[in-house]
């Protein structure tokens, strides 16, 4: 007896606070289910899971007509709106340790409301701001060579204090990275449990105050979010019989999604 021919399904799923929701696809048919499930707070994975079977069942598949798992998430927003970002380092160009304070200098509503508006506090304490040697120009000139000797005892000092996740901005890497690059390797040398994140690879836009920010919060939440997926991704091998691992998107801000293994 020959078995049936394999489906092929796409699944969405939207994991909020409240419920999981799941969106199916059969590709073929056009057949399109929709359901939700609670979420789990505790254990978002639990509720991503259980949205998975719960959706299979309504479609009399198995895991093994899953052609793709795309998935919307609101767990790096939530850690930086609940303020759950542990201790947190930056290193950025030698001058430039109160980027972060000086900002852009922008009140909301105007000045006239400067006397009101209370500035939020910095994602990193002023103790953890460190700075290293070495300046390229807009251009991407190296106008002083980057300080080794500098970068190691910045690696070190991080690693003494258990500082174990860190964003690096160095003023205009846009231009040229090299600076960044050699103080990634440096980090990985002298710091190797470092989760570390680089601006001219989050966002390689000029004006560093902006740079400095989203590497930063690229740093925050780079070690749950990359926890949080892989977890999934793992036990996604569970529904299929074969050995290959399910394709698995993660959507990002902008519409457009990451592979789990770039996440």
């Amino acid at each position: 007896m020959t078995s049936p021919a394999q489906r092929r399904i796409r699944i969405g799923i939207d994991t909020g606070g409240t419920f999981t929701d799941v969106v199916a696809l059969d590709e073929d048919s056009g057949e399109l289910v929709t359901t939700k499930t609670p979420s789990t707070p505790s254990n978002p994975a639990d509720g991503f899971l259980a949205g998975v079977r719960k959706v299979l069942d309504l479609m009399g598949a198995t895991g093994d007509d899953i052609s793709a798992v795309s998935h919307g998430t609101t767990v790096a927003t939530n850690k930086l709106l609940e303020g759950k970002v542990e201790a947190l380092g930056f290193i950025t160009t030698e001058g430039y340790e109160f980027i972060l304070e000086i900002a852009r200098q922008a009140v909301p509503d105007g000045y006239g409301n400067s006397y009101f508006w209370v500035k939020p506090p910095r994602i990193v304490p002023a103790d953890f701001v460190k700075t290293v040697g070495g300046r390229m120009d807009f251009e991407g000139n190296e106008i002083r060579p980057f300080d080794e000797d500098g970068a190691v005892a910045v690696a070190r000092w991080f690693k003494d204090h258990g500082i174990t996740t860190i964003g690096v901005c160095l003023l205009h890497s846009y231009a040229d990275d090299s600076h960044e690059l050699a103080m990634r390797e440096v980090l990985r040398r002298e710091h190797p449990d470092a989760v570390v994140s680089i601006s001219s690879e989050v966002l390689r836009e000029y004006r560093e105050y902006e740079r400095s920010m989203t590497t930063l919060v690229d740093a925050a939440v780079k070690p749950d979010v990359s926890h949080y997926v892989a977890n999934i991704h793992h036990r996604l091998d569970d529904f299929v019989s074969s050995s290959e691992k399910l394709p698995f998107y993660i959507m990002k801000s902008n519409g457009g999604v990451l592979s789990a293994d770039e996440v």
